[in-house]
């Protein structure tokens, strides 16, 4: 089991995108501060910490620090999330964080480095950022959706359509020049986007094709190819 520690103002980020980092062989465990991390670690001996440079008290550098000290922590793979200044990115570098992120924090590349740091397969768990129209059907009634993101285990859409987690839905959608990928899928998060009707529904799939996951895997691997 992979453990992941997130640190003070990536907990909203960690939130929303939960299903993205969650697995079954990943747990992951959030403190409010410096101090409730180091705590913490200490507790669950986590695989990779998120977190930020410019925390109230105890900074993301000296946090850095102290664990690299201590002989019982340092085995840990530290992200740290700063601003893109030379000055800030020099800091984490000193401190002795694996690797980093600027602000604004584009999703994609902190879980790809998250996931390059953890060491995880990636075949199942990482998710690309696409907008697509997907046709939807509960029951009898047909509605329309677009992707937010997509794997090979399930997507998050956003709808009018109100939806309720145990829901069983149809959904159909084009990927590159494919056939229409039909399946089967049920609501297993919901999100209330703030001052909007729009809600955003996470999907498990539950009967998909061998032919549409195929499609699925080439897909993610030509967005997440580099280049």
């Amino acid at each position: 089991m992979k453990k992941i520690l997130i640190v003070d103002d990536l907990r909203p980020f960690v939130e929303e995108e939960k299903n993205i980092l969650s697995r079954s062989d990943v747990q992951i465990f959030t403190a409010s501060s410096g101090q409730e991390a180091l705590s913490l670690h200490k507790n669950v001996k986590a695989d990779l910490m998120v977190i930020d440079l410019e925390m109230p008290g105890m900074t993301g550098d000296e946090l850095c620090s102290t664990i690299r000290r201590a002989p019982d922590l340092k085995f840990v793979s530290v992200l740290m999330v700063t601003r893109p200044r030379e000055n800030d990115i020099a800091r984490c570098r000193i401190c002795g964080a694996n690797d980093y992120v600027t602000k604004p924090i584009k999703p994609d590349i902190l879980l790809e480095k998250a996931i390059n740091l953890l060491g995880v397969a990636v075949r199942k768990a990482y998710r690309v950022f696409v907008n697509i129209s997907v046709e939807g059907e509960k029951g009898q009634v047909k509605f329309t959706a677009t992707t937010v993101n997509i794997s090979t285990t399930g997507f998050l859409i956003e709808t009018r359509k109100a939806l309720n987690i145990g829901d069983v839905v149809h959904c159909s959608f084009f990927l590159m020049s494919s056939a229409t990928i039909s399946v089967m899928g049920e609501i297993v998060r919901t999100i209330k986007k703030p001052a909007s009707d729009v809600k955003q529904y996470g999907i498990k799939f539950t009967d998909i094709s061998d032919a549409g996951r195929r499609t699925i895997e080439e897909f993610i691997k030509s967005r997440s190819a580099p280049g």
